[in-house]
């Protein structure tokens, strides 16, 4: 599995290398910035699809981008804090592993300033816009 994620990411920085718009510039694009996959459409659907009163489940999961390359990711109940790079197109999170990032490796690919794209589960990320993930 190493190997696969070495090669893989040899294979995005010699394809990046040439991108026109620095990491600077992508990377000030993400700092301070949060995106989410939504498992439901809507706050009402989540809340009705909660097995029973007293417990709750995530309705979504959740990227937040920091200063100093700082990133947080909850997949699930667990707030795992790493590191972010990024090259070209391809935004590289690093954690220490653990049984949700067995390789301790996330890969996203910016697909626009609201948008991202995680390529192991090929799912799409919008931008939280105010104070609500609903929007």
């Amino acid at each position: 599995m190493e190997r696969k994620i070495t090669i893989m990411l040899a294979f995005l920085f010699l394809t990046s290398a040439c991108s026109h718009d620095g990491p600077p510039a992508r990377e000030n694009m993400l700092k301070n910035k949060s995106f989410v996959y939504l498992f439901f459409s809507t706050e009402e659907e989540c809340r009705e699809n909660q097995p029973e009163p007293d417990f709750f489940q995530n309705c979504h999961q959740q990227v937040d981008f920091y200063k100093n390359n700082v990133v947080e990711i909850m997949l699930t109940d667990i707030i795992h804090r790493g590191t972010y790079d990024v090259i070209g197109n391809v935004v590289i999170l690093q954690f220490e592993p653990t049984a949700e990032i067995p390789d301790g490796i996330i890969l996203f690919e910016i697909i626009n300033g609201s948008k991202l794209f995680k390529t192991d589960n090929k799912t799409m990320w919008k931008k939280v816009s105010g104070d609500s993930i609903w929007k």
